[in-house]
């Protein structure tokens, strides 16, 4: 890898470890930052300067497994966090640092098993050394089948975001492939290597060191992307089911006191919301939909919804019976997206001009 493009890689992974390490709440948000923290070190021993170093004063060989390990035990903790952001399912941290652990241990083992090393290139030398291919087999395998649970960890639910809440992790899926081709090439170019030869066999002409720049560039631009837009995709859900909330407690007039902290509290509005919706559920009617739409025309199903709650909520304060006919709501209040569509419509799309139009004929 050249000077520049191993700066640039460095740079990249180690801003992303630091700005995900400060994001980080739970043990499997860590993850990633670990991850992304042995990444960055793999990427460092690859910048000239700093390899040259270490070939300088360490025992032949500690370079080229030091990288090596250092990169698949990142790659497994990214790839488990990957898989835990999108299936809500992974391994406890300390179970994927004992696997990491255990890993980079089997690679020393072997490593160090098959020598002494005469040159600091394990590549040129693993012909004879027929216990080098389980360190090749951990390496790539460990490598391959990590990067690739990232990637198919980030297709498997792309469809079922909007666009906003999946590019970062589309181009993260994208880093991801870009790094398995770099592990195929750069296995294929070992085997094919010439003994004694210096220069490194390149498959069908492509270097390596591009597809790393292209895979860390895609990769780092694609999680931080991701996280930042899911921060604020997050501010703005806070914020709609914040003003739901308050308009319910307005019209239904029971608030729950503060929770111990943010969490408890999210907690219980939500609670709040489903109760007070239940209660101006009883106060509606079939007929409100036709109604709005009549003084409201081209509405779309939210500000309906949100100028029934206003009919719903005027009919309660001033005393009337239950309907005999509720209308239903509970189908169009399922899920969380349908309540923070909910919330902004109350917020931003109704005025006070239309709802006298609508509470007049109630």
């Amino acid at each position: 890898m050249s000077h520049a493009a191993g700066v640039l890689a460095v740079a990249l992974f180690a801003a992303a470890a630091a700005w995900t390490g400060l994001r980080a709440r739970t043990s499997a948000d860590a993850s990633l930052p670990v991850g992304l923290g042995f990444v960055a070190l793999a990427s460092a021993l690859r910048v000239p300067v700093v390899a040259e170093l270490l070939k300088a004063h360490a025992p032949a060989g500690t370079h080229e497994v030091a990288k090596h390990v250092a990169l698949v035990t990142g790659c497994l903790f990214v790839g488990v966090w990957a898989y835990s952001a999108t299936t809500g399912r992974a391994p406890r941290t300390r179970h994927v640092a004992l696997a990491a652990a255990a890993v980079g241990a089997a690679m020393v083992a072997v490593a160090v098993a098959s020598g002494p090393w005469t040159t600091h290139d394990l590549d040129a030398q693993v012909r004879d050394r027929p216990l080098m291919w389980g360190y090749w087999a951990l390496y790539y395998g460990t490598f391959v089948t990590a990067t690739a649970t990232f990637a198919v960890s980030c297709v498997r639910t792309r469809s079922r975001r909007p666009l906003r809440l999946r590019w970062g992790m589309d181009l993260a899926a994208a880093g991801a492939v870009v790094a398995v081709a770099w592990a195929v090439v750069s296995f294929v170019a070992m085997l094919l290597h010439e003994p004694g030869s210096t220069e490194p066999y390149l498959v069908l002409g492509v270097r390596t060191r591009y597809l790393v720049l292209a895979a860390s560039v895609l990769l780092t631009v694609g999680i931080v992307g991701q996280l930042a837009s899911s921060a604020a995709f997050a501010r703005e859900r806070r914020r709609d089911l914040h003003h739901l909330h308050a308009f319910l407690v307005a019209a239904v007039g029971e608030g729950g006191s503060l929770g111990s902290s943010a969490a408890v509290d999210e907690y219980h509005r939500t609670i709040e919301i489903f109760d007070g919706l239940t209660a101006l559920a009883l106060h509606s009617r079939r007929d409100d939909v036709d109604h709005v739409r009549i003084a409201v025309p081209g509405s779309p199903r939210e500000v309906i919804l949100a100028y029934q709650l206003h009919v719903a909520a005027t009919r309660r304060a001033r005393g009337d019976a239950p309907s005999a006919d509720p209308d239903d709501w509970s189908g169009l209040l399922a899920d969380d997206d349908a309540l923070r569509r909910l919330g902004r419509a109350l917020r931003d799309r109704t005025s006070l001009e239309e709802s006298t139009r609508v509470l007049a004929g109630v």
